[in-house]
Formats: C-alpha cells, structure tokens, sequence
C-alpha cells in the first residue's frame, strides 16, 4: 500500500494516481475502473466530488466520458507533487537506489520535477556519489521497463561536481537551477558540497 492510500481513500487515491501522475492524460471512466481495480460506480462518487472542485475536468464523446487532471487549478502543481513523490516514480526509484552503495545524493529533475512530464517523459536521474553507471544500470534497467519510462542516469563524484559547478559548466548550472524531486540527501546537503 502506498502512501497515498494512506492519505486518500482507495477510490480518490486512484483516481490521483491516474489523473495527476502525468500531464496530459485523459481516460475513460471505463478504463479508469479497470486500472484502479475498482467498479464505475465505485468512482463516480468520488470523480464528481472532484470534478464539482474542477480538479478534475470531464468531457463526453458520444456515450463516453473522459477525465482528465485541470492543470491550470491552483492545487494542480501539489497534488501532482504529492501523487509523485508517494506512488510510482519517486517511491521506486527511492526503492532501487536503497540497495546501491555508494550514492551520497539523488534527485529527479527535468519534466517530472517541474511537474511538466507527459507520458512518454524519460525519467532525468543525477546521482552524486562513488558508484557508476555499472553499478546503476543493472538496477535501473528493470525499472525502466517496469515503468515504461527511458531512466537517463548522471552520475559524478563528489569532487567532479565540484570542479564542474566552479567552471560553471552549463549543464551543471541547469541543473542547479532547475527542481528537483529528491530520492536521497537534502538541498541543504548539495549547497555544503560546494
């Protein structure tokens, strides 16, 4: 059970899960069911309470009726963050890396830090640390495929991010400056490398 079915009831969790992981998903209510392991009528309670909010927005194509997550609602960004960082992406990844030694700090940022991702987004994953792509991939590769999701690891040691980060290098800087959804250590803990 995730945290999110600790935080919402099973339906509402569901529905978060599938609505608010990705950008542009829409689903039929039908298919929502079958995914969320749970009747229509099930989350039509739930989907209405949702959509009477307009968190979640709802449009019918002949007799179908699909939903999909309003990214332009004020809590979109939150919820988004919260249906991350407590099911699928954050929480495996966080699982994976646990059993790798050798990493200091992990973090997710692209598209799906910035709450931006869609679902073909690939999965931008910085490691800082002393293991390598050697130690990383053999891990990360069942993963990827478990997610349907490219996982695009960078690893550095704790001393090349420092040279890195003081020739400015432009990668590094964007990194620095864009969000990040982290799976080990603490923003506090990469300003102390330097």
């Amino acid at each position: 059970m995730s945290l999110l079915n600790k935080l919402f009831p099973k339906a509402r969790a569901e529905i978060l899960r599938l609505l608010f992981a990705d950008l542009d998903r829409e689903i039929h209510l039908r298919d929502l069911a079958r995914h969320a392991g749970l009747t229509a009528p099930a989350l039509q309670k739930e989907l209405a309470q949702l959509t009477a909010t307009d968190l979640v927005l709802s449009r019918r194509d002949g007799n179908r009726l699909y939903f999909k997550a309003n990214t332009n609602h004020p809590l979109y960004p939150e919820l988004h963050g919260i249906v991350t960082k407590t099911t699928g992406i954050a929480e495996r990844l966080r699982t994976a890396l646990d059993s790798i030694p050798g990493i200091d700090l992990a973090f997710v940022f692209g598209s799906i830090a910035a709450g931006t991702s869609t679902a073909d987004s690939d999965i931008d994953l910085f490691i800082i640390g002393t293991t390598g792509l050697r130690k990383l991939t053999p891990h990360l590769r069942p993963l990827s495929s478990e997610l349907s999701r490219e996982i695009n690891p960078y690893c550095l040691s704790p001393e090349d991010w420092l040279t890195q980060k003081k020739r400015s290098d432009a990668f590094i800087t964007r990194v620095i400056n864009e969000p990040k959804l982290w799976l080990k250590g603490t923003p506090h803990e990469l300003a102390r490398l330097g």
